[in-house]
């Protein structure tokens, strides 16, 4: 899979380049650099295939991943505020 850096130009014509997949880094410094330039709707869009999971491979039952690792990595504590206890 490759990675593609879109932007709109001042004449609001859509422009992109297109990266490698190993090439995440250069893809970045590409992006940060329209952004610098004063481009608008930088976005950056890809699936690397080292990055993103085949189906079904999130599934977590009863704290145990599909390959039987133990999953217990939780996130309740993210935007809820203080403890209550």
């Amino acid at each position: 899979m490759s990675i593609v850096v879109f932007w709109m130009e001042p004449t609001f014509e859509p422009a992109h380049a297109r990266f490698e997949s190993t090439e995440l880094t250069s893809a970045l410094k590409f992006a940060e650099a329209r952004r610098q330039e004063g481009k608008r709707h930088v976005c950056i869009s890809t699936e690397l295939a080292e990055s993103v999971g085949k189906p079904g491979v999130t599934a977590v039952v009863d704290k145990r991943l599909p390959d039987g690792h133990v999953y217990d990595f939780d996130k309740s504590h993210r935007g809820a505020g203080p403890s209550k206890t």
